[in-house]
């Protein structure tokens, strides 16, 4: 029998209150077993999972994590995702979707690039979450974050915000990878706008001349600026974020592979399949077969080999 995962499928996240840009929840499905994942799916939202009983996976395009009671998993800003309840008990847990960029007021802007999930791969962390202290920390956080906004006494957004801070500290600290890496406040600043830019214009040619023009940057200062902030150049991110985009609709929507290059800002859909292949290592077809678009299937691990750890 398969297990809906209606509640957590959606893409849009509807916030309660349109200045407390979270939303925290709690699922329950019954005793009931899943041969099937739930759809593949995307949001803006930096994604927090906690397992409070049962068994279930997630798998990203990259990797599949199995989770149980007292696991806590997150998921970057538009990171491709899907859902497995694993076994016949009852599976209880907790989804928090929180709107970075509503969080990042000026004394967090030096970690915008890295929460906001442009650059920055968030599930990287699981492991190392996984294998410190920190685990149980994490997990009382969100529990009482859910606790808060659920009993929403007066005040509550406050302790909600400082218990949600105390959560990014606690990553911070577990992150000897430095995948959270902070930026220079005042680079931050002035590098805003150029990706919020860049997002906005991934369809189109998306020149540096361009977004450089719009912001009143000298060229060629905008592009050591860039580099120096983002660690790569204006070229690269850019290619990076459509080859993101691109797997996003090729496992979310049913376009050709023809008219999704178009969509990813590519007028020669050759140019697109080399890109593509020399990104992820195939080409879009193969991706698509590899990771299966919403056809229910487990993908490329076996249920023995989910078992295993494989």
């Amino acid at each position: 029998m398969t297990v809906s995962f209606s509640a957590y499928d959606r893409e849009q996240v509807d916030y309660a209150h349109p200045y407390f840009r979270m939303k925290i929840w709690k699922i329950n499905h019954q005793s009931l077993t899943s041969e099937e994942y739930g759809p593949w799916h995307y949001h803006e939202e930096v994604e927090w999972i906690a397992v409070l009983k049962g068994t279930m996976a997630i798998e990203t395009t990259n990797h599949h994590y199995p989770l149980q009671g007292g696991d806590v998993m997150l998921l970057g800003s538009n990171e491709l995702h899907r859902s497995y309840k694993y076994g016949t008990s009852e599976l209880i847990y907790i989804v928090c979707h929180v709107d970075m960029t509503a969080f990042m007021d000026p004394s967090l802007l030096t970690y915008y690039a890295a929460f906001t999930g442009k650059s920055a791969n968030l599930t990287t962390l699981y492991e190392p979450l996984s294998k410190s202290g920190s685990k149980g920390q994490a997990f009382e956080l969100l529990n009482r974050m859910l606790q808060d906004i659920t009993a929403k006494k007066r005040g509550y957004e406050l302790a909600v915000n400082a218990s949600f801070k105390m959560l990014l500290y606690t990553l911070i600290q577990i992150d000897d990878r430095k995948v959270i890496a902070p930026m220079d406040p005042h680079l931050a600043e002035k590098l805003r706008p150029a990706l919020s830019l860049i997002e906005q214009q991934l369809e189109t040619s998306c020149l540096i001349a361009d977004i450089g023009k719009e912001l009143n940057y000298n060229g060629s200062y905008f592009s050591k600026l860039f580099k120096r902030g983002m660690g790569m150049t204006f070229t690269s991110y850019v290619q990076m974020r459509r080859m993101k985009r691109a797997a996003q609709l090729l496992l979310t929507e049913s376009w050709s592979v023809t008219e999704i290059s178009g969509r990813v800002g590519f007028a020669s859909p050759a140019q697109f399949y080399q890109l593509f292949r020399r990104h992820f290592g195939c080409s879009p077809k193969q991706f698509i077969c590899r990771h299966g678009r919403d056809n229910g299937s487990i993908g490329e691990y076996s249920l023995m080999q989910w078992e295993r750890g494989d």
